[in-house]
């Protein structure tokens, strides 16, 4: 089972999903108690006392709309939310072997050469992937919002861990990793860093070869990943 989000009850989870089946996710719907008591199979009186609930809790905000009210999710309602279904996800890929991406190539900030190439990384690569990576990252803006989903997905499922080293003047973390194959030709693997400039819709991919040469990728273009999921994919060469 998905763990419950810290802080957050299964009622108010449960009329926070509510809230963005009916609209009120980013921006303000008019969404009023007697839709979300239908929604929640509650009375409109206890639809009020649960949206009054997650207003207080700081999940959910009101605002007035004419001569009604509008709702929106706050930033900590949106994060309780997304947890859930990205946990959600997680468990029913377990079950999987493979996860299909595709995204268009984009230039980053140069960041990805710069730490692929330092030994410690590339040695850890080469320990773990049985390749050192060429010194650069093939960066990937996922297409659809199901892409993006299974991207979070990716940092709730076990992959292969490259361990953290220091420098002697400062530490660098760990990196988690997925094989994968990209463009159905090269060998390479799909990146899950904790901490990075990118959000979700980004897919960072690392390969022996300079995949942007090697496949006549330029910014724009459309390039397919297939990662490999699990314990038995993780080891296999």
């Amino acid at each position: 089972m998905p763990r419950q989000n810290a802080g957050v009850s299964s009622e108010q989870l449960t009329a926070l999903l509510h809230l963005v089946k009916l609209g009120a996710v980013r921006s303000f719907s008019n969404v009023t108690t007697r839709m979300l008591g239908e929604s929640m199979g509650l009375s409109q009186q206890a639809a009020s006392l649960r949206l009054a609930a997650l207003q207080r809790a700081g999940l959910a905000e009101r605002a007035h709309s004419g001569r009604g009210l509008a709702v929106r999710l706050t930033e900590s309602g949106l994060d309780a939310v997304e947890t859930f279904l990205a946990e959600v996800g997680s468990n029913l890929e377990r079950g999987k072997d493979t996860m299909q991406f595709r995204g268009t190539v984009f230039t980053g900030l140069n960041e990805g050469a710069y730490y692929v190439s330092m030994k410690g990384y590339a040695e850890g690569f080469a320990g773990a992937l049985g390749f050192e990576p060429f010194p650069g990252t093939l960066n990937l803006r996922l297409t659809s919002e199901a892409m993006i989903g299974q991207r979070r997905r990716l940092d709730l499922l076990k992959g292969i861990e490259i361990p953290g080293f220091s420098d002697g003047k400062r530490s660098y973390g760990g990196v988690k990793c997925f094989r994968a194959k990209v463009a159905g030709r090269h060998p390479g693997a799909v990146l899950a860093i904790e901490r990075t400039h990118h959000d979700s819709s980004v897919l960072e991919v690392i390969s022996p070869v300079n995949l942007r040469r090697s496949l006549g990728l330029k910014d724009g273009d459309e390039c397919a990943v297939m990662a490999y999921l699990g314990e038995g994919w993780a080891r296999r060469r």
